[in-house]
């Protein structure tokens, strides 16, 4: 499917099977707004007026960003204002999820103004001409220019993803934090034999896993929430735990397994080499963009991909269109489709790429996203932070290698 597609789909349609075009967790600013752009420009019959909460945060990241264009047209590259990099990733860990709705982004907007000094809500907070000097410091600048664009990057992103909310119900069967929880805690058959074995202080989170583990299992969190409280009650958690247990594990592996019909036939993986073909691209410096940034994540201890450029009617290839939200057209496919106004040379689209490789080899992303109804938010985390496929603070790591190894090696 075109993303041109993608993008009206994102935002005409609204029935209980449609869902946005693929947003990994950490766009930047600019990414969200080259998605609403787009949106702007489609038919928006289907979306409700913005809530207030959401204006404000979206306009105050709108006059943030063009002051920041202001000043750094006196700069050089070197002393630009950058509210991104590599080494300020801060990824969503699986145990501190983001959580966002319009209560939440106007509690942030507020907190975030009434401490911002004065000499910059006088800027920020009116219509006055933008200045090209700062009235604080580049330090002091930074820390609050980057609370609201975090809170622009939320308020953009609900309002993206609300006219799609039934889709995010859904997905809260597969919320994998219960799985997680009692993975990591080594609490199972045994250890649930008997509620004395619980301390008391542990047992309201290991009945709400294993609640969510039922809702792995039927995805009615009603019924979950009864049926584990009679288990309580009867002493019987470990029956319970054994009834769901495999249905949650099938559900955490659905976040990093290559899936059988997403495992390429062209992969020629030999002793500690895989060798994949591409079709080279028409000008020299994104094959050497591909291969600086492919062939260098994709190592494992001696073992290392490469890419074999060539003219395949049938093979990964490389394509820019204008303002796009990065994208593959399938898992185990074989179109890249990056963001012409994008440099090659800056991080976001240099990590972009190795993590957009990593689909066309058949891997999924390991982050998730769902709306929760208690507490009328969307919360959204990345399962390990450490790896290329969850976050842009991932790389490259054992759990990687082993599945390519588990798909590619007879």
């Amino acid at each position: 499917m075109k993303i041109s597609t993608l993008l009206t789909t994102l935002i005409v349609s609204t029935s209980a099977f449609a869902h946005p075009v693929h947003m990994d967790l950490e766009m930047s600013s600019s990414e969200y707004r080259k998605l609403l752009k787009n949106a702007k420009t489609s038919d928006q019959k289907s979306i409700s007026r913005d809530d207030p909460a959401i204006t404000e945060a979206l306009n105050l990241g709108e006059r943030l960003s063009r002051w920041v264009n202001v000043v750094n047209t006196r700069r050089t590259s070197q002393t630009a204002i950058r509210l991104t990099s590599e080494s300020a990733r801060r990824g969503i860990p699986i145990d501190k999820p983001d959580m966002y709705s319009p209560q939440i982004i106007k509690k942030i907007t507020d907190e975030t103004v009434l401490k911002l000094p004065k000499a910059m809500k006088a800027i920020l907070l009116t219509t006055v001409e933008l200045p090209s000097e700062l009235p604080v410091s580049d330090e002091t600048f930074i820390e609050y220019a980057r609370k609201i664009d975090r809170n622009y990057q939320s308020a953009a992103r609900y309002k993206t993803l609300n006219p799609y909310r039934e889709h995010y119900i859904k997905a809260a069967s597969k919320d994998v934090r219960g799985y997680y929880y009692l993975m990591t805690n080594q609490l199972g058959e045994r250890e649930l034999a008997d509620i004395k074995n619980i301390p008391p202080q542990k047992l309201p989170k290991v009945i709400e896993s294993l609640a969510q583990l039922c809702v792995n299992t039927i995805g009615n969190a009603k019924k979950c929430n009864k049926d584990v409280h009679q288990a309580l009650s009867s002493n019987k958690l470990s029956k319970f735990y054994k009834s769901y247990i495999k249905a949650g594990e099938k559900n955490w592996n659905s976040f990093f397994n290559i899936p059988s019909y997403a495992v390429r036939y062209d992969v020629n993986w030999s002793n500690n080499t895989a060798v994949i073909p591409f079709v080279t691209p028409e000008l020299s410096k994104f094959a050497h963009y591909l291969k600086s940034n492919i062939e260098d994540e994709y190592r494992f201890g001696p073992w290392s991909l490469q890419l074999k450029f060539g003219n395949y009617e049938d093979a990964p290839y490389l394509r820019f269109q204008t303002g796009v939200v990065p994208h593959v057209d399938r898992l185990g496919g074989n179109e890249i489709v990056m963001d012409s106004n994008q440099s090659i040379e800056e991080y976001e689209s240099q990590w972009t790429i190795r993590h957009e490789f990593g689909h066309i080899l058949g891997l999924p992303d390991c982050y998730h996203e769902f709306f929760d109804a208690k507490l009328n938010a969307y919360v959204n985390y990345q399962i390990d932070t450490t790896d290329l496929m969850c976050s842009r603070a991932g790389n490259m790591n054992e759990r990687i290698y082993l599945e390519l190894k588990k798909a590619y090696t007879k």
